[in-house]
């Protein structure tokens, strides 16, 4: 007896719940930013310094660390949902599945990120967050290596690839520069790291609209 696959999400009322992330999001951290000690510097913190419990001066954080949690959860349970929804338009077996399970181990690692403070477990924040990156990346691969896509059109979709892949290139030079003692770690990959992430919640948004316009 064969079991029928579970109904995937409705398209419209995912756009719906990334709509609201992308809207929740940005407010907590912005709060988060305006409650960090000290004051946030775009140019000289990363966004992971408002998951810090601590600062280096032993300022405790605990607003900041609490509200950037919170972001992250969402971001993730949001990117895990879009997910589940988002590789059902896909056509090719292969690019259906690497999607689904890229798209969501990348939806945990998120969640993961808020909740291991930079200072008091780097030695897993830092591989959680790469691990973020190269997941995120297959996933969004996958829905560019399917020329059947039900959702977008290809040469839209083409221009996001270059976009992308040229913000992508940016961001690993800078890191490359700075692992080599080039390039000084700030403001360069501060405002790099952010670039990025913005370049991310722009495609989120985007895919959101072709959710909201494709039939349930």
């Amino acid at each position: 007896m064969s079991l029928s696959r579970p109904p995937a999400p409705c398209p419209r009322r995912t756009a719906q719940c990334l709509a609201l992330a992308l809207v929740l999001v940005p407010l907590l951290f912005g709060i988060a930013m305006a409650c960090f000690p000290g004051g946030y510097s775009f140019s000289r913190h990363v966004v992971s310094d408002l998951g810090r419990t601590r600062l280096g001066d032993g300022s405790p954080n605990t607003l900041s660390c609490a509200l950037f949690a919170i972001a992250m959860s969402v971001t993730g349970i949001s990117c895990s949902l879009f997910w589940l929804t988002r590789h059902t338009f896909l056509s090719h077996p292969r690019s259906r599945r690497a999607a689904l399970l890229c798209g969501l181990a990348m939806s945990v690692l998120m969640v993961a990120i808020g909740f291991t403070p930079l200072n008091l477990a780097a030695q897993l924040h830092d591989p959680i967050t790469a691990a973020t990156a190269i997941t995120a990346a297959l996933a969004v691969l996958a829905l560019f290596c399917d020329p059947a896509d039900r959702l977008e059109r290809p040469r839209v979709k083409r221009a996001w690839l270059v976009h992308m892949s040229g913000v992508s290139a940016v961001w690993a030079a800078l890191v490359a520069l700075h692992h080599e003692h080039v390039l000084a770690f700030r403001p360069w990959l501060p405002l790099g790291q952010k670039l990025l992430i913005a370049t991310f919640i722009a495609w989120m948004g985007y895919q959101a609209t072709l959710l909201f316009k494709a039939e349930s």
